[in-house]
């Protein structure tokens, strides 16, 4: 959401989904492979996390960016052998699945670590997507930027919050559909409830009607949300 009127925060860190039940017969020992050959990556004391440090050049230490292996608690898979990075496994991630219903292909240009210019074309979680896993991070965590987010999304998607609440509501019959469903209404329940807490406190705003107002956007973003999506 490039035109977005307030950019995102943004992230330093990379959720690499994977189907992982397609990682039989030892492609994913190949996907680790590939990676640690760069030597950009190390194995970090997480056992599903690698990570990168990267130099901005800007006379500050270099930047940490971690690359975290999900997959969908219900995946099936089958223990390869022999192990290629021992103690190295996916996390199980609840929702991770949406994941994989609508991708989209996104063009992304920029420097590499080494700092040749590139373009790279990536698939990504689409927003409706996404927002599920967002629902689902929200029940299982205590992070205040999965709200906000949530939120954001909500608030700058280019087709509106109808058009989101609309896909959801083709799919209400899907469990994650009505799982994330189940969470909005619990988490943004009232305005000062846990959804609305969170905005306020990702926001660290030391002014009392600020956080008021974020709170009371974010309440009423996430009902109209609700409104259209069930």
């Amino acid at each position: 959401m490039e035109k977005a009127e307030e950019p995102h925060i943004g992230s330093i860190d990379v959720d690499l989904a994977l189907d992982a039940e397609k990682l039989a017969d030892g492609r994913y020992a190949e996907l680790l492979k590939a990676l640690l050959d760069t030597r950009r990556y190390q194995q970090a004391d997480e056992a599903f996390k690698l990570y990168a440090e990267v130099d901005l050049k800007d006379g500050h230490p270099p930047v940490r960016v971690d690359v975290d292996f999900l997959k969908s608690p219900d995946a099936k898979t089958k223990k390869n052998k022999p192990k290629f990075t021992e103690n190295f496994r996916p996390l199980d991630a609840s929702g991770c699945s949406a994941a994989f219903e609508h991708p989209e292909v996104v063009v992304i240009t920029g420097k590499m670590i080494k700092g040749q210019t590139n373009r790279v074309q990536l698939r990504v979680a689409s927003i409706a997507d996404f927002l599920i896993m967002k629902s689902y991070a929200l029940a299982n965590r205590d992070k205040p930027k999965d709200a906000y987010d949530l939120c954001f999304c909500l608030d700058h998607y280019p087709g509106g919050l109808k058009e989101l609440a609309a896909n959801w509501k083709k799919r209400a019959a899907m469990k994650d559909v009505i799982k994330a469903i189940g969470v909005l209404k619990e988490k943004f329940a009232a305005v000062d409830a846990y959804g609305p807490g969170q905005v306020v406190e990702f926001y660290n705003s030391a002014n009392v009607e600020e956080q008021e107002r974020q709170a009371r956007r974010a309440y009423e973003l996430v009902q109209e949300f609700l409104k259209h999506a069930g």
